[in-house]
């Protein structure tokens, strides 16, 4: 009896180990994506206002707008990356939630090279707009993996927020430029700024 006993804590601690120690990756998570919604959320916003004629379409003002949401990021991520690079790595669900995440971001900046490239040779502004609406799919499919492994149902809604956001995308290119910035802003803030706003709120609540 005191062997099965032992048995199964030794199973007990085991699982454990195997999903703990995910603070310090969802902070890290957390905190890149509630910047780079903020940032790029309010990019598009910005963008939308020129459609509008509300922001000047030229000019230095324009040249902020395209550059500096970027470099403020880049310098927020590597401060991110740079505080956070002594933390442990977590167990094999942690480790499999950040490699989700990576491996989005690395599709996206992949994407971003083809989409850049075709838009090129083919003269059509057009094309690099569907770059935004399969970085939408991606997105969705890496929260709804998400959810999978983590099994927290608002991530699920997270994932179908970004799902209708690619179609709706995809509907607002026909409709006009404007309706396609104001959609993308306010996906980046809703499924990805809170989401990540949230994320890293609770792990710093986990982690004291």
């Amino acid at each position: 009896m005191a062997t099965d006993i032992e048995s199964a804590r030794d199973d007990l601690a085991y699982m454990r180990s195997l999903v703990s120690g995910g603070v310090a990756m969802q902070s890290t998570i957390g905190e890149a994506f509630t910047w780079a919604g903020a940032l790029y959320g309010g990019q598009c916003f910005l963008y939308w206002l020129q459609t509008q004629h509300v922001v000047p379409e030229g000019g230095l003002a324009s040249l902020a707008i395209a550059i500096v949401p970027t470099i403020i990021f880049c310098v927020i991520l590597g401060i991110i990356i740079w505080k956070d690079r002594k933390n442990p790595p977590g167990g094999v669900a942690s480790r499999a939630l950040g490699a989700v995440f990576q491996g989005a971001g690395i599709a996206n900046l992949t994407l971003a090279i083809v989409f850049a490239y075709g838009a090129t040779k083919a003269e059509s502004f057009g094309l690099w707009l569907y770059h935004p609406i399969v970085v939408c799919m991606i997105q969705g499919v890496a929260w709804y993996v998400a959810w999978a492994i983590l099994r927290r149902t608002w991530l699920l809604f997270v994932a179908l927020g970004w799902f209708v956001t690619t179609v709706a995308l995809g509907v607002a290119l026909y409709i006009d430029i404007g309706t396609f910035l104001l959609v993308l802003g306010i996906a980046l803030i809703v499924c990805m700024a809170i989401p990540g706003w949230v994320i890293w709120r609770g792990a710093k609540k986990a982690g004291g």
